[in-house]
């Protein structure tokens, strides 16, 4: 009888190739509106090589911004901005 082990995963946190938390969802949600404003640019007649430098820099642009606050604000460092930016404009 095979014998299988527990998921050791439980509750942690969703992490792939470092980004951890919402960073994932911030990267998958970027290059995904690069992707759209591509196809819509596209659509609309614009040249292939500017959607193809557009797409390229756009994703870059989203790949480095999110590695970047991964590493400045860490796991829960970004959503801890947020609430003090929100709680900060509810105070006026």
């Amino acid at each position: 009888m095979a014998a299988f082990e527990i998921n050791k995963g439980v509750g942690r946190t969703v992490e792939f190739k470092g980004l951890k938390a919402q960073y994932l969802f911030l990267f998958a949600g970027g290059l995904l509106a690069v992707f759209i404003l591509v196809v819509i640019l596209y659509l609309c007649g614009v040249s292939q090589v500017a959607c193809l430098v557009i797409g390229v820099v756009g994703a870059s642009l989203v790949v480095w911004q999110t590695f970047t606050m991964n590493r400045k604000y860490g796991q829960y460092g970004l959503m801890k901005m947020w609430s003090f930016s929100i709680s900060a404009e509810s105070a006026k």
